[in-house]
């Protein structure tokens, strides 16, 4: 398991956004410090006057925020210039975080669907975990549902749910659609299916204790494998954690098992809960 040593939040001092900077000082405090920096991206384009202004409203409000916060070298707060996405992925990178922290979508009826969102860009193209907090609490993650390939990028992001929620309660659940048999087929082909999805069992199993075996909680994981769409089963699942893990999409020794794409696109969109993702 890797440590979280270093988070960066990006902050448009929404109300949505001010629930990811909560998130993010809650984290940093769970793990014992580290780097933590806020991020306010303005838009380019802007007369210069306006700019100024911008940016220094900006700053004003960055420093209450990291007032409310003790003194620490290690709390600081930035103001860029550039296309939102292009600056969020930009420092993820130049300051090597180990998890980025956003906040949800707007829940205006009319606000754009998430796909090709920030937040939607911002997910798919960066390399580092990505936890996108849609609902506000003063409580540690307690209840942890983890979507679950076998994929790199669902391993991965196992190892950041681990490390943020040490202390909560994790159920693994793999889904996948059952293989089309035409009816009445043979007892051989009904054989090797059982046989392929027993080999996918031991290896979804073993690469969830592999996970667990370098965290030092040592937390149980209850692991379910459900015969089903796996949009329904995770929905359907979605109303018991506090926090969705899952990779961003399917790569990997599991590959041919789910399209986690699709249902990473769509849960994000759907479940109410705060989602962890990664991509490999």
């Amino acid at each position: 398991m890797t440590p979280i040593n270093s988070l960066l939040v990006a902050t448009d001092f929404t109300d949505r956004s001010d629930r990811a900077v909560e998130r993010a000082f809650q984290l940093w405090n769970l793990g014992g410090g580290g780097r933590l920096t806020l991020l306010h991206v303005i838009a380019t384009g802007l007369p210069p006057e306006l700019l100024s202004r911008r940016r220094s409203e900006a700053e004003t409000l960055l420093a209450d925020r990291l007032a409310r916060m003790p003194a620490n070298p290690d709390l600081q707060a930035i103001v860029v210039t550039d296309d939102p996405f292009s600056a969020i992925i930009s420092e993820a990178v130049i300051r090597r975080v180990d998890l980025l922290v956003i906040g949800g979508r707007g829940k205006h009826r009319y606000a754009g669907r998430f796909l090709g969102t920030t937040a939607e860009c911002v997910i798919r193209f960066c390399d580092r975990p990505v936890l996108m907090v849609k609902h506000a609490s003063a409580d540690p993650y307690r209840r942890v549902l983890v979507a679950f390939d076998g994929s790199e990028g669902a391993i991965r992001a196992l190892h950041a749910a681990l490390a943020i929620a040490p202390g909560a309660e994790f159920r693994v659940v793999h889904a996948w659609w059952p293989p089309h048999t035409a009816l009445g087929g043979s007892e051989a082909a009904k054989q090797a299916i059982g046989e392929e999805n027993d080999r996918i069992k031991a290896l979804i199993q073993e690469a969830a204790k592999e996970a667990v075996a370098t965290s030092p909680s040592q937390p149980t994981l209850d692991i379910d494998m459900v015969e089903n769409n796996p949009y329904v089963v995770m929905r359907n699942e979605s109303a018991w954690p506090d926090l969705l893990v899952m990779g961003t999409h399917s790569k990997g020794r599991l590959a041919t098992t789910l399209t986690v794409g699709k249902l990473a696109r769509h849960l994000l969109e759907d479940v109410t809960c705060d989602v962890l993702v990664s991509r490999p």
